[in-house]
């Protein structure tokens, strides 16, 4: 498998977001003058057949958006997958889905956000539950966004998110209730019986 240049802007401003990053800009500069959200650019590299590959970073660094390249769960804003020397973002859905059932396998993370509510109400759904009044739970929840790094994208869709800030939007709501104990567990392990 080869990827050659990815790039993933969030947002409906793609062609002016890519111009910055070309020009240098860094994805904040990028966010605060367009509100586009940069979850990865110009991403390259190389896995050869039989080689174990770890993809490291925080959260929020682009490793889920990354790999759901791979199978296109999410489309890329420029770049190539190619696997088997066949660019994946090229091939047609059939064709998608013959490729994805017979050579690629995914386990899926978890999050249970609402897609239709923004990141504030998502964090604060805990609260708005437990009987919270609109104002507070809103001050509480944002308080908790700026803990988890997440205030600037308040007002965001979960779709807009990358998986690692999808990934916070949950702890978020986690924390907004101030519990005595938070299952830490990862998303990505299976329950014990």
């Amino acid at each position: 498998m080869v990827v050659e240049g990815l790039c993933k802007v969030f947002g409906n401003s793609l062609k002016q977001a890519l111009d910055m990053l070309a020009g240098g800009a860094t994805k904040e500069e990028v966010f605060e003058r367009t509100g586009q959200i940069v979850g990865v650019h110009n991403v390259s590299f190389g896995v050869k057949e039989g080689e174990i590959f770890v993809l490291m970073g925080l959260s929020g660094s682009g490793k889920s958006t990354l790999i759901r390249f791979i199978n296109r769960l999410v489309e890329p804003t420029a770049g190539k997958v190619l696997i088997d020397g066949r660019d994946v973002a090229a091939v047609r859905r059939s064709e998608l889905t013959a490729l994805c059932r017979k050579d690629m396998s995914m386990v899926f993370q978890s999050f249970a956000l609402m897609p239709q509510r923004t990141v504030l109400p998502n964090a604060a759904f805990g609260l708005e539950v437990a009987g919270v009044g609109k104002k507070e739970r809103e001050a509480r929840a944002m308080t908790v966004l700026e803990q988890v790094g997440l205030a600037p994208f308040a007002q965001k869709l979960p779709s807009q998110l990358s998986g690692g800030m999808q990934q916070r939007v949950g702890l978020a709501r986690a924390l907004a209730v101030n519990p005595s104990l938070i299952n830490g567990r990862s998303s990505l392990q299976y329950p014990s019986a």
